[in-house]
């Protein structure tokens, strides 16, 4: 029998006004939180006493203390959140109920939440003996900004300090606003500690709390789940989560809406108090008091372990002596961000994670982070380091690969615009779906329109556009990076890589990586993953074995790989897309930007009218009369079987395995798109008014844009996708693709699409795993 309670204080800060309204839906338990426009723990000795009077009156009970308890930095003095503590055991005690809600305390925004783990299990701990001596019981409530945000913290603490007076309070939309899927990643990490739940729900995509059932929350999942494991708790009505604001009109949709989801999936409730639950506690006559015990000595802090370069690495023959529960070949976008995924979720569960990569360690960061490869010398770095494979691919000229620690985000442009709802609604991903984890995509990788957004040079540009019909202008979205270095701390990162998700990976849980170690051959048996071979640069060859292996070479390396393998699939190394590019270079006289320019990006999104987008910006050279701007444009292609890559058995490396070649051609739809959009660029240029000359707008060769994508494409289809619609290889058990070649369609620059589905597929992976 479930048994519904409400924070009253979303209702009404009038208590009588909070009991009418729980009375009319037949609730009689209320979740003690504020009164008065006070929070619980500020109401005197007199208020308390007039309140439990008006409330016995009445028939009413407290459910639950809501306390603040937790919602505090972990850097703060730690003494005020136990006489916090001391003062609500009073209340739990006079009003009759064993719980006390409290939350893992607030990390410095920024930060890595494992700095603090240690503070807060001590506290936690603490807090947890003194509610075990004073025979009550702590609800640790899952909230975001705290440590216990995600499941595996929270697990963590519950796991940790193992007590019968430490329960927990799941709170399905609090999972929501930290990028956790409540039923899908948290609720089996929790569930045995489960005694108390707040309901609300929520939209993904618009962040709008909803009545039960309406939002994204997994509710229904969530009921369903609770009746099969006979649950017979408390369900407390948090109708919007917001302290301190009333809504009286809300409040009978959230209950409403609540009873009818209880009804639909058979779950008896009742709101009645349980008389015999009185009298269990007596008020105290004083107020306990807590004194902080003397701390322990300090144990000496030393590390023996040292390592030989600025990431740890692992032997391939350490590597070929343990059975990896996920490999990842790659450590590109779609790598690091599977790797980062697996890390942040799995923290302390033993499974065990490796990456192998082919290229060496040639920067530690994204080139345009390194003071020495300033003014110049990134381009011409990067430049050294990069294979224009396109030299022997007629039909793709401008193709070019970046072997190395963090691929090709390593000198990426970091610009970051999501593809257009009109062709991901084609896709076999649901469109609220993608938007949440593109909203944890750009959340990790820190993408923001205020980098481009901040220079008055781009405003003007932007009202100029705006001003002459282009109303969807907008600043690029860019991977960057712009929060103040404050108090000491370190911000040398600003442009996004791929290594930042190792960086933060390595922080949440150890792994394994190797560097040159060529990936020639994946071994399967009776459709299921079981290892890839690798070679080194000595050309000694070894078995790495995984159940599971998540491809991340690239639209050219991944299909290679699999074609070689002698991997079954239609669609493997077909449907090959990438944007059609063009590009136009004018001038603009210095004197319409008299002061600093600062960065410049403008975006003018690819719609279902007009299917590509336009990208510029300006190039400051330093005391000149003159200033470049850079067009580019990105038309959409469609995907057709006959645009592939595929392996050249008359060309091998010397491993062995067959180089690519490529067929490539545009099609009659592509060629207008292609007028379109230059006819698009024409009138942009035309509208600003600033260029002094109309420029030659040039068609690049394919691939030069790096955007290449497809050849592995996602879909439910075997006979026109690699993958099914989470990555995963049609009939193949535990092998994976996470880099471009899922994309299915493009219409923007790739990467954040497809870090947002390398996450996805981790995601999948982890639930396949458990």
């Amino acid at each position: 029998m479930i048994t519904l309670s409400a924070f009253g204080d979303e209702i009404s800060p009038d208590l009588e006004i909070q009991m009418d309204f729980l009375a009319s839906e037949g609730i009689y338990y209320l979740d003690l939180r504020g009164v008065g426009e006070k929070n619980v723990l500020q109401l005197s000795d007199e208020e308390i006493a007039e309140i439990k009077r008006r409330l016995d009156a009445r028939g009413f009970l407290i459910s639950s203390i809501a306390s603040p308890i937790g919602i505090s930095l972990i850097t703060d003095d730690f003494t005020p959140q136990l006489n916090d503590l001391m003062r609500a055991i009073y209340l739990a005690k006079f009003f009759g109920t064993p719980f006390i809600r409290i939350r893992s305390f607030m990390i410095p925004k920024g930060e890595n939440p494992l700095k603090y783990r240690n503070e807060v299990l001590r506290r936690i701990k603490e807090m947890a003996l003194i509610a075990e001596q004073e025979d009550v019981i702590l609800l640790l409530e899952n909230d975001t900004t705290m440590y216990g945000d995600i499941g595996e913290r929270a697990q963590d603490i519950l796991q940790s300090i193992n007590s019968p007076h430490l329960r927990f309070a799941f709170d399905p939309v609090n999972f929501i606003r930290s990028s956790v899927l409540p039923m899908t990643h948290a609720y089996a990490l929790v569930e045995h500690y489960i005694s108390y739940i707040h309901m609300k729900d929520i939209r993904i995509d618009t962040g709008e709390v909803v009545p039960a059932g309406d939002g994204d929350a997994e509710i229904i999942k969530l009921l369903t789940t609770l009746k099969e494991k006979k649950y017979s708790g408390f369900i407390s009505i948090e109708p919007r989560g917001t302290p301190g604001i009333a809504d009286p009109d809300f409040f009978p949709a959230a209950a409403k809406a609540l009873k009818r989801l209880l009804h639909k999936v058979g779950l008896k409730w009742n709101g009645n108090p349980n008389l015999s639950t009185r009298g269990k506690f007596s008020p105290p006559s004083v107020i306990m008091k807590s004194q902080a015990p003397f701390p322990s000595p300090c144990p000496p802090v030393s590390s023996s372990e040292t390592v030989d370069s600025w990431i740890p690495l692992t032997p391939l023959e350490k590597m070929e002596q343990t059975e990896y529960d996920v490999l990842i070949v790659g450590s590109g976008a779609g790598g690091g961000a599977a790797l980062w995924r697996l890390c942040d979720q799995w923290r302390n569960n033993g499974k065990r994670v490796g990456m192998i990569e082919a290229g060496d360690l040639l920067l530690s960061t994204h080139v345009q982070n390194l003071a020495l490869l300033s003014g110049g010398h990134a381009e011409q770095y990067i430049s050294s380091i990069t294979r224009p494979i396109g030299r022997t691919l007629p039909e793709f000229s401008g193709a070019k690969q970046i072997f190395a620690l963090g691929g090709r985000t390593i000198q990426w442009a970091a610009a970051s615009p999501r593809i257009p709802s009109y062709l991901i609604s084609k896709w076999p991903v649901p469109i609220k779906e993608m938007k949440f984890y593109y909203n944890i995509a750009e959340q990790v990788m820190n993408v923001n329109k205020t980098f481009s957004q901040s220079s008055l040079p781009t405003r003007i540009i932007l009202k100029r556009l705006w001003a002459n019909g282009f109303f969807n202008a907008t600043g690029i979205p860019f991977a960057v990076d712009i929060k103040s270095t404050k108090y000491g701390e370190i911000r040398s990162n600003a442009i996004f890589s791929s290594i930042l998700f190792l960086a933060e990976a390595l922080n949440h849980k150890s792994f394994d990586l190797a560097v040159q170690a060529r990936a020639i051959q994946l071994l399967t048996e009776k459709g299921k993953t079981v290892g890839v071979k690798v070679i080194s640069p000595d050309m000694k060859s070894y078995w790495i074995k995984a159940k599971s292996i998540v491809l991340s070479g690239s639209t050219f390396e991944t299909p290679r790989l699999l074609l070689h393998s002698g991997i079954p699939g239609e669609a493997i190394g077909n449907y090959l897309i990438d944007h059609s590019a063009v590009r136009a270079t004018g001038t603009i006289n210095r004197k319409f930007f008299p002061e600093d320019l600062g960065l410049i990006g403008v975006l003018i999104p690819n719609t279902k009218d007009n299917p590509y987008q336009i990208e510029f910006g300006v190039q400051e050279k330093p005391l000149q009369d003159e200033l470049e701007i850079i067009i580019h444009g990105y038309g959409n292609v469609e995907p057709r079987f006959e645009n592939r890559v595929f392996l050249d058995l008359n060309r091998k490396d010397k491993y062995g395995v067959p180089k690519i070649q490529v067929n490539f051609h545009y099609s009659q739809r592509d060629l207008a798109v292609i007028q379109q959009l230059t006819a698009g660029m024409r009138q942009v240029i035309s509208s600003l008014n600033l260029i002094e000359c109309q420029p030659t707008i040039f068609l690049r060769p394919p691939g030069e844009d790096n955007h290449e994508a497809g050849t592995c494409r996602i879909g439910d289809n075997p006979y026109t996708s690699a993958t099914n619609r989470y990555g995963q290889i049609h009939g193949i058990s535990g092998l994976y693709v996470a880099d471009n070649s899922v994309l299915p369609t493009l219409g923007a620059n790739p990467t954040l699409s497809t870090v947002a589905l390398a996450i996805r597929t981790a995601d999948y992976i982890i639930h396949q795993l458990k």
